[in-house]
């Protein structure tokens, strides 16, 4: 939850719990989360007088509803904090909006519902909820990233009801989008269903609205890049925005991890980020946000009582180890190119992708999603991508702005598609690593025969997993593998 760039309203991004359990052994939850879908399908509301004046809500048809409440889920309510007097004090009311229709989205992919029955989890984009609530026009300059503690509260009222099911009970959109409207609110809801007075409603309280600075542009005097070589003149004509930056990316990751299935644990997010990091500084990215989700995983470690491996067992470092984050890569930049968001939302599942109760990576869709909507404003061009995945850029071009200045100048493309395949290691360039964590890797098996292969010390990951077997242009079969560089407007 967090105040958009313009200050006029804001963001909020949820996790989908019901995505988290799926199958024929989770029936039943997957029927008690059933309401977490309809959060995302939106309802008409109109503003009505109660007694005393007092304001109401009624669920409408779209042809009767206000004009910001065609397609609405939440009431939110704003308040301040008094300081001073030690009071909280009541703002106003708004209707949340949606970035974008889901339920319309749902059908222009054409799945016949938005609630899965089965295990399937295709459906990514009812993994992150995403909505806004806008602040009442009167209290929008709130000048909140002068403050030094929030003083915006906000109070979130879902408004409740049935699921709809769009096989059954139809779709809802307004003329507007151009689908089918077979979902009938007045038979629904009547012409008198007035929503339960906010007090009176279950609803998320006094959550406390906090500003986002500015990224920083300028880098220290004592920044050096790792090479000689002059950066390309960007093109002023290409860069209309005047945004503070061309290029930027997000990346969702961990000191240390579980691998799909948790068959093992992995301890060296900490390298592989550095130098992930640094290629990208190279290759002409100007920021990277790092979101750190080490908190969720040691969260877990330590309830399992797990040490890191790093270190002698028992030694008084390895109980100290398990709650550091990646705090200690990232500092090793200046602010003006990198920024690291503490990020402990927990993966609900953490399962292989074919099994009976299919993983579910929300954590990561949301943070991506948050990237997004807190830093797109800021720069020309966006991506989202994996600590162990490389944009490289191929051919003659050195540096991805040379590219995205040609594609500026006589493409005018808002996104850039890539097919990618895994690389494999060359053997040349692995050593044996002992893990007491997986059997086939304990020093004992390593007597007789060790199946665990590391990089060597004194290579980079890069030039360590440099066989691309299966060569450029990548055949169609790895489309669903693709990553993007996209405008975020």
């Amino acid at each position: 939850l967090f105040l958009s760039h313009d200050e006029k309203s804001v963001n909020i991004v949820a996790q989908n719990r019901r995505r988290c359990h799926k199958g024929k052994n989770h029936l039943d939850e997957m029927k008690f989360w059933e309401g977490q879908v309809a959060l995302f399908q939106p309802v008409a509301v109109k503003r009505i007088s109660g007694e005393n004046n007092e304001l109401n809500y009624r669920l409408s048809s779209h042809e009767e509803a206000d004009p910001d409440g065609l397609e609405t889920r939440f009431i939110c309510r704003f308040k301040k904090m008094d300081h001073m007097r030690r009071k909280v004090v009541y703002l106003g009311e708004t209707l949340s909006t949606y970035p974008f229709n889901y339920e319309f989205v749902n059908w222009r992919k054409k799945k016949k519902t938005m609630v899965e029955d089965t295990k399937d989890q295709t459906a990514f984009w009812l993994s992150p909820l995403m909505f806004h609530c806008p602040i009442p026009n009167e209290h929008q300059q709130f000048n909140l990233k002068q403050e030094t503690s929030p003083q915006l509260l906000l109070d979130i009222i879902p408004i409740r009801t049935p699921v709809r099911r769009n096989d059954r009970d139809g779709f809802f959109f307004h003329e507007g989008h151009g689908g089918p409207t077979s979902f009938d609110a007045k038979e629904w809801f009547g012409n008198s269903h007035i929503l339960p007075k906010l007090d009176d409603s279950g609803r998320w309280e006094n959550l406390p609205v906090c500003s986002l600075k500015p990224p920083e542009t300028i880098e220290p005097q004592n920044f050096q890049s790792q090479t000689n070589q002059p950066r390309p003149q960007e093109n002023v004509n290409a860069m209309s925005s005047n945004k503070p930056h061309r290029l930027v990316a997000c990346t969702w990751t961990s000191a240390l991890h579980q691998r799909r299935g948790n068959e093992r644990r992995i301890s060296d997010g900490k390298s592989r980020l550095r130098e992930w990091i640094a290629f990208h500084l190279e290759a002409g990215f100007d920021h990277l946000y790092i979101f750190d989700n080490t908190g969720a995983n040691a969260t877990v470690f330590r309830l399992k009582n797990e040490v890191d491996p790093d270190f002698e067992e028992g030694s008084d470092q390895d109980k100290f180890r398990i709650h550091d984050d990646l705090s200690s890569v990232t500092n090793l930049f200046p602010n003006s190119k990198v920024t690291r968001i503490d990020w402990p939302a927990t993966i609900c599942n953490n399962n292989r992708p074919a099994h009976d109760d299919p993983g579910e990576r929300s954590s990561q869709y949301a943070a991506e999603a948050a990237c997004r909507l807190r830093y797109g404003p800021y720069t020309d061009w966006m991506a989202s991508m994996d600590p162990d995945e490389y944009f490289i850029p191929m051919g003659n071009n050195t540096d991805w702005r040379e590219i995205l200045e040609k594609v500026d100048k006589t493409e005018g493309r808002k996104i850039l598609k890539f097919r990618s395949t895994r690389a494999r290691p060359l053997l040349s360039r692995l050593e044996p690593i002992y893990d007491e964590g997986a059997k086939e890797c304990t020093r004992e098996m390593g007597k007789t025969h060790n199946k665990c292969l590391t990089k060597k010390k004194d290579k980079t990951y890069l030039e360590t997993y440099n066989c691309e077997y299966i060569k450029s242009p990548k055949p169609s079969r790895f489309a669903r593998a693709m990553k993007q560089l996209y405008r975020p407007d």
